[in-house]
């Protein structure tokens, strides 16, 4: 197995840590946004809806120094906590 140094790429990337598939889940999060703001009348709740679900998928892709994402480390842990053996005193 290979170490891959810090300064190479390894997936192409739009914007510093965003790539294709990050730039896609933001074009869906606002599409979901928009579907959900549709069904509401109120403007401020139009709003809130419309913003909620992009801001959340932004903060959930946004890469931390470490080179991982908070999404990344949600769904470690979700494995982690499902895969934790019982064991009867």
């Amino acid at each position: 197995m290979y170490l891959i140094p810090k300064n190479i790429k390894i997936k192409k990337e739009i914007f510093k840590g965003f790539g294709i598939l990050e730039i896609m889940a933001m074009a869906v999060s606002f599409g979901i946004g928009f579907i959900l703001q549709s069904f509401i009348s109120n403007y401020k709740i139009k709003v809130v809806l419309f913003i909620i679900v992009p801001i959340t998928t932004f903060l959930l892709l946004l890469p931390l120094p470490n080179g991982s994402t908070s999404l990344i480390i949600l769904k470690k842990f979700i494995i982690y906590k499902n895969r934790q053996k019982n064991y009867k005193l």
